[in-house]
């Protein structure tokens, strides 16, 4: 069965100008990549023009109730991204809220033991903030609607010490070992509210003191003019071995080739209080992103479908950037295997994929 070393937590992501490749447990102090010397086709450029093509990401995926959502930050340097999707899975609505942020120091912080992400906008404020010190991750967002668009308010935490809890850092070739993208990943069990306000077609919804399931991502990248990837990623209850635990995964698929993709990678599995590296998969949509989708691996411990139900499609050019990203809500179908041969099936589980392509 596939497996791959899990180490400890590095003193730094990049050390004597070269990546430190691999998968770690837990969390580092600080998520920087800065420092790798001649990233690009081995030509010495100065930091200032390397460091400019370094971006981040910064996703939390939530499960609670009868709704599903991503809270996305994008940091391009001169300007960012932040975006809410939610879901309702009854009614399989959805609503998208969206802000344009000008030009700011550092959108996403390096610092992943104290810090926050955030929109200060009145219309879209939304913020996620982390405190290891004082046991607490939180997210908030007020978002206000139009005649299409409910308003949105929700506001959900979770503790650090929940044995459940897991934390993994990934630090990859991107797509060589010239440069390198270092993802940390994390699971929380959620407990909050989200209140959506009345519109002509829906007449809202409150929920209180609700508990849930989430899905946090970092990532801080080398990028070139072009690149893309595919991801998957889902978190709730499923049944392992004839029980019902709590299961989280991510899966990525590089559209550009990747040096010793097996070797590291950030795929996982989470059931409960455990994790299991996952090999490379192939992500495939050969009939478009509306139709099923197949992701497996070659390893026999990735054998899932996905069932689209609604994307939320986004295109963005600013100046020399294209940024297009569909985030699509579906169903998915199969059977995941841990690192100790026990089988994960998933029924109608309820998960987001993802197709990204940055020009620029």
């Amino acid at each position: 069965m596939y497996t791959r070393e899990i180490s400890k937590i590095p003193g730094g992501i990049v050390k004597n100008g070269k990546p430190v490749f691999g998968t770690f447990d837990g969390c580092p102090e600080r998520l920087d990549i800065r420092g790798v010397r001649s990233p690009f086709a081995n030509i010495p450029l100065p930091s200032v023009v390397t460091n400019f093509r370094i971006k981040s990401s910064l996703s939390f995926l939530f499960s609670i109730g009868n709704y599903i959502g991503t809270v996305d930050f994008f940091d391009q340097k001169i300007f960012g991204l932040a975006e809410v999707t939610i879901w309702n899975r009854e009614t399989k609505r959805r609503y998208a809220y969206r802000k344009l942020m000008g030009p700011r120091r550092r959108f996403i912080p390096h610092n992943l033991k104290l810090g926050f992400c955030a929109s200060f906008q009145k219309r879209r404020y939304v913020r996620i903030s982390w405190d290891r010190e004082r046991n607490r991750f939180s997210m908030i967002f007020s978002l206000r609607g139009d005649s299409l668009r409910p308003s949105a308010d929700a506001a959900f935490v979770a503790p650090y010490t929940d044995e459940r809890n897991n934390e993994v850092l990934s630090v990859v070739p991107f797509p060589t070992k010239r440069r390198c993208s270092a993802t940390y990943c994390a699971t929380f069990s959620i407990h909050g509210t989200l209140t959506l306000g009345q519109t002509k077609n829906s007449p809202g919804a409150v929920m209180e003191d609700t508990d849930g399931f989430s899905l946090f991502r970092v990532n801080r990248a080398y990028y070139h003019s072009r690149q893309g990837n595919e991801r998957a990623a889902a978190s709730g209850m499923a049944d392992v071995g004839g029980v019902r635990r709590r299961v989280s995964f991510f899966l990525e698929s590089p559209i550009e080739n990747q040096v010793d993709v097996d070797g590291v990678n950030p795929n996982f599995l989470f059931v409960d209080g455990k994790k299991t590296p996952l090999p490379s998969v192939n992500i495939t949509h050969t009939s478009g992103i509306s139709k099923t989708w197949v992701i497996q691996d070659f390893e026999n411990m990735v054998d899932l479908t996905f069932t689209p139900i609604s994307a939320n499609i986004r295109d963005l050019s600013f100046l020399v950037l294209r940024a297009k990203s569909d985030t699509v809500y579906g169903k998915f179908e199969g059977v995941l295997k841990t690192a100790d041969g026990e089988d994960v099936v998933l029924h109608e589980f309820d998960g987001i994929v993802n197709h990204q392509e940055i020009r620029g």
